[in-house]
């Protein structure tokens, strides 16, 4: 046997590494342009999360184009970055720093849960959060602010979702649409989306 079959035998037998993916959960929107900071589930080819910190964060840079990207720099990773990864077998739960200056420490919370299908070998991811105190698949975050040199001030956030209180069918599209806010400090009673003011931020 000659050294091209040996070498072609050796590597069909050596075991295939397992791919990994990167699932889309959500994304960061914000009054300035158009730029977008969107989180990532980074799982193995079985979608289960493997490392101890697996939601990430980057700039998808719409002004420039569709496909370019940028990492968050350290000053911004203050402000969009993921924080507080907690990791079990499927699912994977977190805070964003965007969120701490408005929401309740009980309402932070995002949770990611991934789910495999055998069949088609896919892997669909669920972020789910709480709006409005119902827990939410969670869609958007948009982020409203005056530019200043040195940092914006934010007017408000929304946390955009889709309700799943009493939900026995998830694929019978009846979801509610939630939107989330506030001021500082105090309710809001408004069938309209509740909105934060930030001061300072």
């Amino acid at each position: 046997m000659n050294i091209i079959s040996m070498t072609l035998l050796t590597l069909l037998l050596l075991p295939l590494p397992g791919w990994s993916k990167d699932l889309n959960l959500f994304v960061i929107q914000r009054s300035k342009n158009t730029n977008e900071v969107q989180y990532q589930l980074h799982v193995n080819d079985r979608c289960q999360i493997v490392s101890d910190k697996p939601v990430g964060a980057f700039w998808q840079l719409r002004e420039v184009s569709p496909e370019k990207t940028e990492p968050l720099s350290d000053l911004e990773h203050m402000a969009y970055g993921v924080t507080n990864q907690k990791v079990a077998e499927h699912r994977v739960s977190f805070d964003l720093g965007v969120l701490e200056h408005f929401r309740a420490l009980e309402q932070r919370r995002i949770t990611a849960t991934v789910r495999y299908d055998p069949h088609t070998a896919t892997c669909t991811p669920i972020v789910q959060t709480t709006i409005n105190g119902q827990v939410a698949a969670l869609e958007r975050i948009y982020v409203q602010a005056d530019e200043r040199l040195v940092r914006p001030k934010v007017r408000y956030i929304d946390v955009v979702g889709k309700s799943l209180a009493g939900q026995s069918h998830p694929s019978d599209g009846k979801n509610k649409a939630l939107r989330n806010g506030g001021r500082r400090g105090e309710g809001v009673n408004d069938s309209r989306a509740q909105r934060l003011v930030v001061i300072g931020w």
